[in-house]
């Protein structure tokens, strides 16, 4: 081959090479996915059921959740499983249960607060993303979401996670069944949260 040919083979190559790294979206071109609206929601009444399945308790109860704010919230459980009633409030200043006529109990985590007092832990602070088909700060694996990039499935702090049955709620999108499962100290634990009403 001559100096001359070789020359332009380089030449050639070098056009190719140059086309195909133009074609390659670079990060920057790459559009993030678009936050959700449901992360503006912060204050709202949830009513619904929570069913519940440990080695300590297999029941439901009626549930109302009302929340102000990320720290602050008044979740009532009334029925079986709520043992008549059972009320969980949150503050900046703590969590407290109140159990029947038992005498409050508090804590400042309510998934340890419901454990040693109901016998199966309740992630109040992960549900407050949960609820809106969020994932929660901090590490989360296994997220799958539909066509319409809606959260189906989740892996975090130590819960697996299924969300269905979205529907439109105002101006969001919410998931009206969550079906979450963990391995809680005296065996596998199944919560389930059928959302009927939302008020805003």
């Amino acid at each position: 081959m001559s100096g001359a040919s070789a020359q332009l083979v380089l030449i050639l190559t070098a056009l190719l090479l140059g086309a195909c790294a133009g074609q390659r979206p670079q990060p920057s071109q790459i559009p993030a996915p678009a936050a959700s609206p449901a992360a503006q929601l912060q204050h709202w009444t949830i009513k619904g059921k929570l069913g519940v399945r440990s080695p300590n308790e297999n029941g439901s109860a009626n549930l109302t959740w009302q929340q102000q704010a990320a720290s602050d919230y008044r979740i009532h459980l009334s029925g079986p499983l709520g043992a008549g009633s059972t009320v969980i409030t949150g503050s900046p200043a703590g969590i407290r249960l109140q159990r029947g006529g038992d005498p409050p109990m508090e804590a400042r985590n309510a998934e340890e607060l419901t454990t040693q007092t109901l016998g199966w832990p309740l992630p109040v602070n992960e549900m407050f993303y949960w609820v809106r088909g969020l994932a929660a700060p901090g590490p989360a694996s296994q997220q799958q979401r539909n066509a319409q990039g809606q959260l189906q499935s989740l892996q975090q702090a130590g819960w697996q996670l299924i969300f269905s049955d979205y529907q439109n709620r105002g101006a969001y999108v919410l998931p009206t069944r969550i079906n979450a499962s963990t391995q809680g100290a005296a065996g596998p634990v199944t919560v389930k949260l059928i959302i009927k009403e939302w008020l805003f």
